[in-house]
């Protein structure tokens, strides 16, 4: 019997872990205004390729604001030569500083500078050449992200149950977009992951039906206003978003039918069908993490800094 609970118990974990999306640690990109006058080209450039650098073995660093957790970059221009000769070269030796903090609290995890250098016919394409050379190989990233991720880690780790507490309480004053933000942030490293899952699931059930008739009320005004293809192309993105177990599913099939009847196979969408159990959890699960993510990018950034590089 002791067998076979644990075999159930495994099982549940595992299909939890299986079915979510690939959660790791998210880190924001934050360049406040340097001192140094870098092209704003050139900065992007600089974003990317840490970016590209930093993203490894479940970490991951994006321009999009979703996480308290930010990697700060600093230009330090050390010096500077420039070389006329059939044609002018800029050279570039640059030191930059990099700081991930808690950007809630001001809590700095990881510190690291790094010397790069490069040359171009102009200074904007010396500074890209110089940023260009930034990888994940570099020793000092290799420990940056390291050390980033195991702080960050710990952090969930003594964290994940207020966090899961606040998202319950978020969602009994129908604040459901935010406590799926809550939820989605927990990264699958973290070992009360499945713990965060099984309580997305929880307040999707009490969601669903809220956002069914949320989703279908807009589809209908939708297609009452165009009733053409155009309608039926709108109306669908709100009826996508629609899943089979919800009470108002019956409406949004009639609903369907009708476009389907006055468009016709001009019209492509399906609505979805789920064979199994398991690919409806599935979906449940991408749907909540889905909608948490879109909670979080449309925040305004909020970045405490002490002690900073800056």
């Amino acid at each position: 019997m002791k067998k076979l609970i644990f075999l159930i118990v495994f099982v549940v974990n595992m299909t939890l872990t299986t079915y979510a999306q690939n959660n790791g640690i998210q880190l924001y990109l934050y360049a406040p205004n340097q001192m140094e006058n870098i092209p704003e080209a050139s900065m992007g450039y600089l974003l990317n390729n840490l970016s590209s650098a930093v993203t490894a073995d479940g970490l991951a660093a994006q321009n999009e604001y979703m996480t308290q957790f930010v990697l700060i970059p600093k230009v330090n221009v050390a010096s500077k030569s420039i070389i006329t000769n059939t044609q002018t070269q800029v050279l570039l030796n640059i030191d930059i500083s990099l700081q991930v903090v808690d950007g809630m609290s001001g809590t700095l995890y990881a510190s690291s500078t790094i010397n790069v250098k490069g040359v171009g016919t102009n200074e904007a394409k010396a500074y890209n050449s110089a940023f260009r050379s930034i990888n994940k190989q570099q020793q000092q990233i290799i420990v940056l992200v390291k050390t980033a991720k195991q702080k960050i880690l710990s952090y969930y780790e003594v964290e994940a149950g207020n966090i899961i507490k606040k998202a319950n309480l978020l969602a009994a004053k129908n604040n459901y977009e935010e406590a799926f933000y809550l939820l989605s942030m927990i990264p699958s490293q973290c070992s009360k992951f499945d713990a965060s899952i099984s309580a997305g699931l929880s307040l999707w059930e009490k969601y669903k039906n809220y956002s069914c008739n949320t989703n279908l009320a807009k589809a209908e005004v939708i297609w009452i206003s165009g009733q053409d293809y155009k309608a039926a192309v709108n109306a669908g993105e709100y009826l996508s978003q629609i899943l089979p177990d919800s009470e108002c599913y019956g409406k949004v099939r009639q609903l369907y039918n009708e476009i389907k009847k006055k468009v016709g196979d001009l019209w492509k969408f399906e609505m979805k069908q789920y064979n199994t159990e398991s690919e409806l959890k599935k979906a449940k699960i991408q749907a909540f993490q889905a909608i948490g993510v879109a909670y979080g990018k449309g925040q305004q950034p909020k970045v405490i800094i002490k002690n900073s590089i800056f």
